[in-house]
């Protein structure tokens, strides 16, 4: 695909899309995670702290105790991720075994008991924890009283391990998801530009069998496009018919005037004025090819490698009117052709290509022209005397024209091959001029095969 297709821009923006909106998504879900495990480890120190202030009690002496432990094993085990501690004002703070021999330095603890501090503390030992720091107040007999800075806290390395475990989940989770969207999306854009595909071999179609495209085979968002290539299809039609009427009455009001001026030349040449007689003979002739082959040329098609005619059957309707031009019936017509063989051309173009060959073939045979086809290219061979070697190449030349001099013309040669050398031209055609086999001249035009049509 190349940077103007399509396809490749709706893949590419479809990517691009597909990928912001799993970026975004991914960093949304993983914030939302962290949004959830953060009340989850509120939850639960809120619990073990209601464990601790529940067991909290003051002695006769007037000590702050824990009456109970709390019930999780870790906070009996040094390190164990769960930790609390206990500051009473003029008393030694109570800890959890967790913390071993360490403190927690609590840099703003709670002056009310409505106030509740929750951020992350330093371990004395390394490490942090999210901390729930709040202000108690604890009874005792005879009406004691006092107040305490209770301190729960989780260890974050547990927090920020799972938080990177879903990070890592939901980012292949999500490469998954990516994926599927993008094959999603390629076979959502292949089945939306189906339509473009059937509009271009409609065209093809239309072109070749000269027919308007259905409007009722695509969707009403191709439609103006559809009704614009009728018409400009039925516009280039209608250009091309006009062309070709021109051309023919161009060629028929040519044809008297040309008639006139060579019996002209033959009644000069019975007065004895032979000289003025040729003269006149040689330009009207010359000014027949000519004319011939611009007419030609003005009846052609675009080239275009889209169009589809049949070879086999355009060959043999020019062998049969060969064979009642002069001499046609006395010699041999042998074809070697494809029976079901459609090729690049258009069919107008095609019956004037192979009637020019054909008809050069048959006035230089002395007993046989051969008419056949390779897979690739037409090969139109004859008997005759065939053209000296040193012009064969000359011949099929780019811009060398053997009837470009007069006797060129008079001798008949040159004016259908340089026929054939526009056609060549206009449809990038490969010609050559060998020596046949058979003893004369061989000429080979490229002939692609048309594509088989699909139903």
């Amino acid at each position: 695909m190349n940077n103007r297709s399509l396809r490749l821009r709706l893949m590419v923006l479809a990517s691009l899309v597909i990928s912001v909106i799993l970026i975004i998504s991914g960093l949304a879900f993983y914030w939302l995670f962290q949004r959830h495990v953060e009340k989850f480890v509120m939850a639960e120190l809120t619990t073990h702290f209601e464990q601790l202030a529940a067991g909290l009690v003051l002695n006769p002496g007037g000590q702050l105790e824990l009456r109970s432990n709390l019930t999780d094993p870790r906070f009996l085990v040094p390190g164990g991720g769960l930790y609390w501690q206990v500051d009473v004002k003029g008393q030694l703070s109570l800890r959890s075994r967790s913390l071993w021999d360490a403190q927690l330095e609590v840099p703003t603890p709670p002056e009310q008991p409505e106030e509740d501090h929750a951020h992350v503390l330093l371990l004395p030992f390394g490490g942090e924890i999210f901390a729930l720091e709040k202000l108690v107040t604890v009874e005792g007999e005879a009406g004691k009283e006092t107040r305490a800075v209770v301190t729960v806290g989780l260890e974050r390395l547990r927090v920020t391990e799972a938080a990177a475990v879903f990070a890592r989940q939901i980012i292949a989770g999500l490469a998954v998801v990516y994926a599927a969207l993008l094959f999603g999306s390629l076979g959502m854009i292949m089945l939306g530009l189906k339509p473009l595909q059937r509009l271009k071999d409609a065209v093809v179609l239309a072109k070749t069998d000269e027919d308007q495209l259905s409007t009722d085979a695509f969707p009403s968002e191709v439609m103006p496009l559809v009704e614009e290539i009728n018409a400009l299809t039925e516009a280039r039609r209608a250009q091309l018919e006009s062309a070709r009427k021109r051309a023919s009455n161009l060629a028929h009001g040519l044809k008297t005037p040309l008639t006139v001026l060579s019996t002209v030349a033959t009644e000069l040449a019975t007065v004895g004025q032979h000289a003025a007689a040729r003269t006149i003979k040689e330009n009207t002739q010359l000014m027949r090819g000519f004319v011939e082959r611009e007419l030609t040329r003005s009846r052609m098609a675009d080239g275009s490698r889209s169009y589809r005619a049949p070879l086999r059957q355009t060959v043999e309707s020019v062998v049969n009117t060969m064979k009642r031009a002069p001499r046609g019936d006395a010699l041999i017509w042998s074809t070697n052709l494809p029976q079901l063989a459609f090729v690049q051309m258009d069919a107008t173009d095609l019956l004037e290509l192979v009637g020019n060959l054909t008809d050069n073939a048959r006035k230089y045979a002395r007993t046989m022209v051969r008419l056949s086809y390779d897979g690739s290219s037409f090969i139109v061979e004859d008997d005759g005397p065939g053209v000296d070697e040193t012009k064969l190449e000359s011949i099929m030349s780019r811009g060398v024209r053997l009837d470009e001099t007069v006797n060129a013309v008079i001798d008949g040669q040159g004016i259908g091959l340089s026929i054939v050398k526009d056609l060549a031209e206009v449809y990038q055609l490969q010609v050559s001029a060998t020596k046949s086999v058979l003893g004369g001249l061989a000429v080979r035009v490229e002939l692609p095969l048309a594509p088989s049509r699909t139903a």
